[in-house]
C-alpha cells in the first residue's frame, strides 16, 4: 500500500512523496510443508504494521518459504520485492532483520540501492533503523555480522550431526523411490527398484530401462505430482541405481550437495534400514556405470556394433549404410572406420542382415546345447575379493590424503601411493565386470531351442541379447576379403565361444 511522505527538495520545497509498505517474510527451513513459520511471521508483521498504521494489502506480501539465505538459494520473492524498492521510497516490514540478508555482500548490495532509493527497515524483534543514516548502516552491518557468525556455527554443527548420523548409519533427509519417511521400506516401490536393478545388470541400457518404465510399467515417476509431467528419465534411473541406499548401506560426501556424483556417494557402512539389492550389487553396478567398456548395458541400436571387430586392425566395428536416392535401396552394413591416427584402419565392410543372422543362429544353438554350471559359489568369492580390494584400496587413499595433510609424506609420495591404490580399484573394476556379464544369463530358458528362439525373435531387446552375446562370445572377427568386397561370406568370420 502507497503513503505520503515529506521531503526536502534541493529548492527548500517540502514535496509529499508517495512511500510503498512493503512485508517481506522467509523462513530457513519448512521441514512439514505447511508454511506455519512463516504464517506466524505474517500475523507478526501484520500486527506491526496495524499499530504503525500502515495499510498492508496482500500483493506487497513478498514470501519465501523453505529458502536458507545463508546457502546461496534462490529467493525468488525478495528479487521481486527488490524491483519495487527501485519505484520509489519504500518502507520494509519484516519479523527480524536477519529475514532479508545474513550476509555482509546482500547487505551492501541493499545499502548500495539506498544511495538512490531510500528504505526505512520495520522490525518486530530489535526495532526499526534507518538505511539512509550513518547510524542506521552501522547498526545493520554489527546485525549482519552476528547472524552470519551464527550461520557459520550452525552450519558447521550440521554438518558434524549428518557426519555422525552417517557413521551411525542413520536414515537421513526426505523419503526417496522405494522409502519412505525415516527409511521405512514401500513394497510396490522396491520391487520397481529391484527390476531395474536386474534389468541393469543383465545387460539394459539405462535409455531402455528408462523406456521400459515410461511404456510398460505403469509407476510413476519420483517427482510425479510435483509440478511435472511425472515422465521418467534415464538419469533419475542412474542416481537410483548408483544410490547406497537402495542395498541398505550408508553414504555421506557434502562435497556432493543434494545430488549423487557419476558413481554415487562414499559408502561408511551398513544403513539401519532394509536393504532393496545386495551390497555387492551396488559395487557391480557401479563399477559397471564407471567402467570405459561399456559394451555390457550399452545403448546400442545395433546388435553388433563393437562387439564384431575388424579381422585387419582388431578395431571394433560399426554400423553404417550404403547407397542413397530413391532408385538406390539403402543397404545397411558393418564397416571399420578409418581414423586420422591410425591408418591401418579403415576399408573392410560386410553387410549388416547376413552376420547378424549368422551370429544369432549361432548364439541359439549354442544355448540351446548349453548346460551352465552352478557357478554362484564362485561369482560370490570373486564380487566379495574383488569389493574387500576396492574397499582397502580406497581406505589407502583416505590415509594418504591425512598423512599429506599432517606433513608425513611428500607430494611425491603422495602420487606414488594414489597411483597404486587406484590401480588396484581399476583392475577389481574389471574383475568385476566379468562377473556383471554372466550375470546376463540368468532366467534364460537354457536347453529350450524353441522357447530361446521366441525369445529372440519377439522378447528380448537389443541390448538384452548384446549382454547375452558379450557373455558367451569370446571373439567374434570379420576378415577382409579383397574378392567380394562388403559381400557377406561365412568364411570371413571367424566366432569363438568362451569355455
Amino acid at each position: 500500500m502507497i503513503e505520503s511522505i515529506g521531503l526536502r527538495s534541493k529548492h527548500g520545497l517540502s514535496v509529499e512523496v508517495a512511500e510503498q509498505v512493503l512485508v517481506y517474510l522467509r523462513i530457513s527451513e519448512d521441514r512439514t510443508g505447511e508454511a506455519a513459520g512463516v504464517e506466524r511471521q505474517r500475523d507478526d508483521c501484520l500486527d506491526l504494521c496495524a499499530r504503525l498504521g500502515l495499510v498492508v494489502s496482500d500483493d506487497d506480501v513478498y514470501m519465501d518459504n523453505d529458502t536458507s539465505a545463508y546457502l546461496n538459494k534462490k529467493r525468488k520473492s525478495f528479487d521481486r520485492m527488490l524491483a519495487r524498492i527501485k519505484l520509489g521510497p519504500s518502507r520494509v516490514v519484516v519479523w527480524h532483520v536477519d529475514r532479508l540478508y545474513r550476509k555482509p555482500r546482500e547487505l551492501e548490495d541493499l545499502i548500495e540501492l539506498v544511495e538512490s532509493h531510500p528504505i526505512r527497515i520495520e522490525a518486530v524483534m530489535g526495532g526499526a533503523f534507518d538505511l539512509n543514516t550513518h547510524e542506521g548502516r552501522l547498526m545493520a552491518r554489527q546485525l549482519v555480522a552476528m547472524a552470519a557468525y551464527e550461520s557459520g556455527h550452525k552450519a558447521d554443527r550440521i554438518r558434524r550431526a549428518n557426519k555422525q548420523k552417517a557413521e551411525r548409519g542413520d536414515w537421513h533427509g526426505a523419503p526417496k523411490f522405494g522409502y519412505g519417511i525415516g527409511g521405512v521400506l514401500i513394497p510396490e516401490e522396491a520391487i520397481v527398484v529391484r527390476e531395474m536393478a536386474d534389468r541393469f545388470l543383465a545387460g539394459q541400457s539405462l535409455g531402455a530401462i528408462t523406456k521400459w518404465l515410461n511404456e510398460e510399467s505403469g509407476v510413476p515417476s519420483p517427482r510425479a505430482g510435483k509440478g511435472t509431467l511425472g515422465v521418467w528419465h534415464a538419469t533419475t534411473v542412474k542416481s537410483i541405481l548408483v544410490s547406497a541406499r537402495i542395498s541398505g548401506q550408508r553414504a555421506y560426501d557434502p562435497s556432493l550437495g543434494t545430488t549423487d556424483g557419476p558413481n554415487g556417494r562414499q559408502i561408511l557402512g551398513p544403513g539401519n534400514w532394509e536393504a532393496i539389492i545386495t551390497p555387492e550389487e551396488t559395487v557391480r553396478i557401479r563399477a559397471m556405470l564407471g567402467s570405459m567398456d561399456r559394451r555390457v548395458g550399452a545403448s546400442s541400436v545395433t546388435l553388433l556394433s563393437t562387439i564384431a571387430r575388424c579381422g585387419k586392425c582388431g578395431a571394433g566395428l560399426v554400423s553404417g549404410q550404403r547407397g542413397r536416392g530413391s532408385r538406390r535401396r539403402a543397404r545397411r552394413d558393418y564397416r571399420c572406420k578409418p581414423h586420422p591416427g591410425y591408418p591401418e584402419r579403415g576399408g573392410l565392410n560386410v553387410a549388416a542382415p547376413a552376420l547378424e543372422e549368422l551370429v544369432s543362429e549361432a548364439v541359439i544353438a549354442r544355448l540351446a546345447v548349453t548346460k551352465l554350471p552352478d557357478t554362484a559359489s564362485d561369482s560370490s568369492g570373486i564380487v566379495a575379493d574383488a569389493v574387500a580390494q576396492i574397499v582397502a584400496a580406497r581406505a589407502r587413499l583416505e590415509d594418504i590424503a591425512r598423512d599429506y595433510g599432517a606433513g608425513l609424506v611428500s607430494r611425491s609420495e603422495v602420487s606414488a601411493g594414489r597411483a597404486a591404490a587406484q590401480n588396484v580399484i581399476h583392475q577389481a573394476e574389471l574383475m568385476l565386470g566379468k562377473v556383471n556379464r554372466t550375470s546376463a544369463l540368468k532366467g534364460l530358458p537354457i536347453g529350450d531351442e524353441v522357447a530361446l528362439r521366441r525369445a529372440w525373435a519377439e522378447e528380448w531387446s537389443i541390448p538384452q541379447k548384446r549382454a547375452i552375446m558379450s557373455a558367451l562370445i569370446d571373439t567374434l572377427v570379420v576378415n577382409p576379403d579383397p574378392n567380394c568386397g562388403s559381400r557377406f561370406r561365412p568364411a570371413r568370420v571367424e566366432l569363438t565361444f568362451k569355455a
